[in-house]
C-alpha cells in the first residue's frame, strides 16, 4: 500500500501524459490484451503451452505500475471481498444495481454491465436441512477413519455462493443424499479476479492465506471439492506458481468426487438425453472432466454427450465489460447460440458446468441451463 501512494504522482503524469497523446508502446499491448478473455484454452490446447493469461496479468501489473488503473479494474478485483458484506443487505444491493441511473453510471463511468444480483435464496435453512456443519479443526479433529471417508469439505466459491446460491444448495443436499457429512469451509477469497486483473501482489497473498487455511482442512483427510471450474482450477494452476505457498491445496471437481461418492448402478426414474456445453478452461485444462460426467450420466442410465463447443463470450468478467460486449455477443453466437436454441425434446436438455456460461445464456436467451449435478440429485430424490 505505501508503494501505490509513492507511486500515485508519477502515475497521474504518465497518464496526464498518455492523454495528451504521448507515445508509449504499452498502450498498443494494453488494446491487445484486452481482447484476451484469460479463459487458458491456450494454456491447455498448445503445443507449447504459451500462457495468454499469466503474461497478461504480468504485464497489466507492470503496466498499472506507471499509469492509472480505471475503476473498472478495482470494482473487479475487490469483488470476493466486498460481496460477502454487500450479501446481507440483497434487497438494497439488488434494487441499486437495477435502478437505470445505476445501470447507467456503471456502464459510462465505470465500464461494467449486466451486473449480476445477490441471490435471495435461504442459504441457511439448506444447511440446517442437511446438517452441514462449519470445517474447523475441532470438528474434523473428532471424526473416526470411518466418518472422515463418508464426509466431504466444500470449497466455497462467490459466484456460486452470492449469486447462484441454490446451486450450491443442490450440491449440498446431493452430497447428503448419498450419505455424506457435508462440511463447509469458511468463505475466503481465492483471489482469481485479482489475478486476471493483473493484481499479483493482492493475489498472491491471498493466495497464500487461503491455501493456507485449506491445507489445514485437508490434513485430516477429508477430501475437498469446489464446485465452479474455473474458480476451482485456480488451485491446481496459478496457485502452484505462488512464491511461499507452499504446497497448493488439492481441491477436485464434482465429477472427479463424484466418480467415487456415486454408486454404481444407480436406477434412472426414466431413459433421457443430455448435452453438456462444458466450460471452456474446464475443458481444455482439465481434459477428462467431460468423460467423467459422462460415465456418471451413464451409470444413472443417461445419456450424456459432449458438445463441440468454445467459450461462450462471458468467461468470468470479460462478458461483463462494457468494452467488450460487441465481442462477447460474437462469440456466443458462434456456438453456443445454435446449441441453446437446439430443441430439448429432439436433441436433449442441454447442460453447462460454468457460472459464466450459465450467466451469459441467461443474459441473451432467457433460458435456464441446469448443472449436470442437478440432473443426478433429481434422480437420488426420486
Amino acid at each position: 500500500m505505501p508503494s501505490f501512494f509513492r507511486s500515485l504522482p508519477e502515475r497521474i503524469r504518465n497518464s496526464r501524459a498518455q492523454r495528451r497523446g504521448a507515445e508509449d508502446f504499452s498502450h498498443e499491448v494494453y488494446d491487445a490484451m484486452a481482447g484476451c478473455l484469460a479463459c487458458k484454452s491456450c494454456a491447455g490446447q498448445c503445443p507449447i503451452k504459451v500462457n495468454v493469461p499469466e503474461f497478461r496479468s504480468r504485464f497489466l501489473e507492470l503496466y498499472h505500475g506507471r499509469y492509472l488503473r480505471p475503476a473498472r479494474d478495482y470494482l473487479i478485483g475487490s469483488l470476493e471481498f466486498t460481496i460477502p458484506y454487500l450479501a446481507r443487505f440483497p434487497a438494497l444491493y439488488n434494487g441499486l444495481m437495477n435502478a437505470a441511473w445505476v445501470k447507467k453510471l456503471l456502464a459510462n463511468q465505470v465500464g461494467m454491465v449486466d451486473s449480476p444480483l445477490i441471490s435471495r435464496f435461504d442459504f441457511h435453512a439448506v444447511t440446517r436441512r442437511w446438517n452441514v456443519r462449519a470445517a474447523t479443526a475441532e470438528a474434523l479433529l473428532g471424526l473416526s477413519a470411518e466418518a472422515r471417508e463418508r464426509s466431504v469439505i466444500i470449497v466455497q466459491d462467490a459466484f456460486t455462493r452470492y449469486f447462484e446460491t441454490s446451486l450450491l444448495a443442490n450440491f449440498i443436499e446431493l452430497a447428503a443424499r448419498l450419505g455424506y457429512q457435508v462440511f463447509l469451509a469458511p468463505f475466503s477469497a481465492n483471489g482469481k479476479p485479482l489475478h486476471v486483473q493483473g493484481f499479483l501482489g493482492a493475489f498472491n497473498k491471498a493466495a497464500v492465506r487461503n491455501a493456507s487455511q485449506l491445507q489445514a482442512l485437508s490434513s485430516f483427510g477429508v477430501r475437498l471439492v469446489g464446485l465452479d471450474p474455473a474458480m476451482t482450477l485456480v488451485y491446481r494452476q496459478e496457485y502452484q506458481k505462488v512464491p511461499g505457498i507452499g504446497l497448493a491445496p488439492k481441491v477436485e471437481l464434482p465429477q472427479e468426487w463424484l466418480l467415487d461418492a456415486l454408486p454404481e448402478g444407480v436406477p434412472a426414474a426414466e431413459a433421457g438425453r443430455f448435452r453438456l456445453l462444458a466450460h471452456c478452461t474446464e475443458k481444455t485444462n482439465a481434459p477428462a472432466s467431460s468423460k467423467q460426467w459422462e460415465t456418471l450420466f451413464a451409470r444413472a442410465g443417461l445419456k450424456l454427450s459432449t458438445q463441440a463447443t468454445g467459450c461462450c463470450g462471458m468467461s468470468g468478467t470479460y462478458g461483463h465489460e462494457a468494452r467488450n460486449q460487441e465481442t462477447s455477443r460474437t462469440i456466443f453466437d458462434q456456438s453456443w447460440a445454435r446449441q441453446v436454441s437446439a430443441p430439448a425434446e429432439e436433441q436433449g436438455e442441454a447442460l453447462a458446468t460454468g457460472y459464466s456460461c450459465r450467466s451469459q445464456t441467461k443474459r441473451y436467451t432467457d433460458k435456464t441451463l441446469r448443472h449436470p449435478l442437478e440432473v443426478l440429485l433429481q434422480l437420488k430424490r426420486g
